[in-house]
């Protein structure tokens, strides 16, 4: 389970995607979407965290010409 939390919160750091990276980790495991609301936390500081330290994300970053 915390493996599944941390894959989710680096997917929506990196991409800025909050709801892509929970549906995806919640439908990569048999009954995963027990595990909603723990990946919704984490998922939102993960994000909150990222977007406060870089507010671009990969598919928008400047450096990336």
């Amino acid at each position: 389970n915390f493996a599944l939390i941390g894959a989710a919160s680096t997917l929506a750091a990196a991409i800025h995607g909050r709801f892509t990276a929970v549906f995806l980790i919640c439908s990569m495991v048999p009954n995963g979407y027990s595990l909603v609301l723990p990946l919704a936390m984490a998922v939102w500081l993960a994000y909150a965290v990222a977007k406060r330290l870089n507010p671009y994300n990969v598919y928008t970053s400047p450096e990336v010409a």
